[in-house]
């Protein structure tokens, strides 16, 4: 008896759509792709419930015809290729015509299209693929909406994030393609809220101070270099944008949201990145026949054909610089043609914990190794420390359990701005955000406004643990609880209240961190799981030397 069976079309539908339709945010992906490669000058996008119960997406675009409209949701049916050359000289974001099809088979979808040089259009409603209504319309550009996604897929729903954490994306994706498209204006608007309202953009510049602020691009430094047919125009955020997380590192090729290992390591190793994170945006455009998007399902990563290009370019950025630019260059020196106000000079550093007080008991030796790890000699081995891990430990504890010495309210409150992704996340986990001692209220504009931090966050970024909290809320796995997501904003918050690798501890100091270590629940790792301390017996290294 045969084992292999050819599957049913529903079963392949289905496949199909979990490779593309990852959650709410790719259809929404999708659909902005396609009235971007329409010719759309504006597109506005209204959602209901993160996406699950609504997605629809109004475009001004060419339209498509009246005899394209059902092959749309055929499978592997494009306007955009024709031979197989064609997938390595790709001019558009849509290409494989698999998309709408994949969609289709998820939901209940309906469009209403007409082109812009025929007299009449068309409505379709499709229920999970197939069509059960089409009639002529009458209309402009492109109406697609789809509803109850994943209807039939109800196992799909459960992998789902939490309904801020899924709206984050939505933002995200809107975002992303308003950057790398200043001449087309978005809107956006979540359950009956104005989330995003982006007029066009003079230019790149322009379209990011839009999304993130004047404050934001005040802290960025710009270069833009060419060769080989290539451009790379890269945003550098100054010591300000320093964090301890990935967030706000976007990527953009031939103007598509790409996630890229090579183009990230590269920028570190250039700018002798270490410890923290710089926050950029850099755009890269080289010739289509370069680079080939058809390596992902959601063509979310790339492979070109010649990287050590892009890697050259990079470092050549530094090459007019004797130290590297993210560590203490002047911002001024990157600017070329900005009229925007010069960044303020940076005096950054970080003092020890104020909790650190003398204590009685004494030390052995100890050897600095570098990057926050200490060897301290005991007498029957060595143990090997990372201080910042274990100060995260400690906090971690005296934040999640209140054990601070007091609360500090703030004689000037501290009003941050977030952009829109950020401000969604943070104003629907602000109730958590009080329970660990920041008193926070929405502030309205995208912004939220602090009046009283623990004392122990005296000396710390509060507008960089506000961000480092909504990066790690948007990041979260499944459907956390109240108490998991507490738990993870207060290890976020213990982060950046620890010592750094480059910060010196003395030995009065380590002793009473040693000492507060030992009383926490579990001294031997620091929030996130990482170890804090390794113990090797002299027994141990004895046998290192046969002894």
């Amino acid at each position: 008896m045969a084992k292999i069976k050819i599957l049913s079309e529903s079963l392949v539908g289905k496949i199909s759509a979990g490779e593309v339709v990852e959650r709410p945010a790719s259809a929404l992906k999708e659909f902005i792709e396609n009235s971007i490669d329409a010719g759309a000058h504006s597109i506005h996008i209204y959602v209901k419930e993160y996406g699950i119960a609504e997605i629809k997406v109004v475009d001004d675009g060419e339209g498509i015809s009246q005899e394209d409209v059902p092959l749309a949701f055929q499978r592997h049916a494009t306007s955009k290729i024709e031979k197989e050359h064609d997938l390595f000289n790709i001019h558009t974001l849509g290409f494989r015509g698999e998309a709408l099809y994949s969609i289709a088979q998820v939901s209940k979808l309906r469009i209403i299209t007409q082109h812009r040089n025929e007299n009449s259009g068309t409505e379709l409603y499709l229920v999970g693929g197939n069509i059960i209504e089409q009639k002529p319309a009458v209309t402009k550009g492109t109406t697609i909406e789809i509803r109850d996604l994943f209807f039939n897929t109800p196992v799909r729903k459960k992998f789902l994030k939490s309904p801020s954490t899924e709206k984050a994306h939505l933002i995200e994706t809107v975002q992303n393609y308003a950057l790398s498209y200043p001449e087309i204006s978005f809107y956006l608007s979540i359950d009956g809220q104005e989330i995003l309202n982006i007029p066009v953009a003079k230019s790149l510049m322009d379209r990011i101070a839009q999304i993130f602020g004047l404050e934001f691009i005040e802290k960025l430094k710009v270069k833009t270099i060419s060769n080989y047919g290539y451009k790379i125009e890269l945003f550098l955020g100054n010591e300000d944008l320093l964090r301890r997380n990935r967030s706000k590192q976007l990527i953009f090729v031939n103007r598509r949201p790409v996630k890229d290992s090579l183009i990230v390591s590269t920028l570190y190793k250039a700018f002798q990145i270490k410890d923290t994170h710089p926050q950029f945006l850099i755009f890269i455009e080289l010739p289509a026949e370069a680079v080939d998007f058809n390596v992902h399902p959601a063509k979310k990563e790339v492979r070109f054909r010649e990287p050590y290009k892009i890697s050259q370019l990079i470092y050549r950025i530094t090459e007019s610089y004797d130290k590297p630019p993210v560590v203490s260059e002047n911002p001024a020196a990157w600017r070329t043609d900005l009229t925007y106000s010069e960044a303020l000079e940076l005096n950054f550093s970080v003092q020890p914990s104020a909790y650190l007080q003398p204590s009685a008991f004494s030390l052995q030796p100890i050897l600095e190794l570098g990057n926050a790890i200490i060897a301290i000699a005991q007498k029957d081995g060595i143990v090997f420390l990372d201080y910042h891990a274990a100060n995260e430990r400690v906090n971690f504890e005296k934040i999640l359990n209140k054990i601070y010495e007091q609360k500090i309210r703030l004689v000037f409150p501290q009003v941050i701005n977030l952009n829109p992704q950020e401000y969604t996340l943070i104003r629907e986990n602000l109730g958590i955000l009080n329970e660990l001692g920041i008193e926070a209220d929405d502030f309205g504009q995208n912004s939220i406004i602090i009046r009283a931090i623990p004392d122990i966050l005296k000396t710390a970024d509060i507008a960089g643990i506000i961000e480092s909290i909504a990066f790690t809320l948007k990041e979260e796995i499944g459907k956390p609880d109240f108490i998991d997501i507490k738990r993870k904003m207060a290890a976020t918050m213990a982060c950046h209240s620890s010592l750094r690798a480059n910060d010196k501890i003395t030995q009065t100091e380590l002793k009473v961190l040693l000492e507060e270590l030992e009383k926490t629940s579990d001294p031997e790792h620091c929030p996130h799981g990482r170890p804090v301390k390794k113990f090797i017996s002299l027994n141990e290294i004895k046998k290192w030397f046969l002894r």
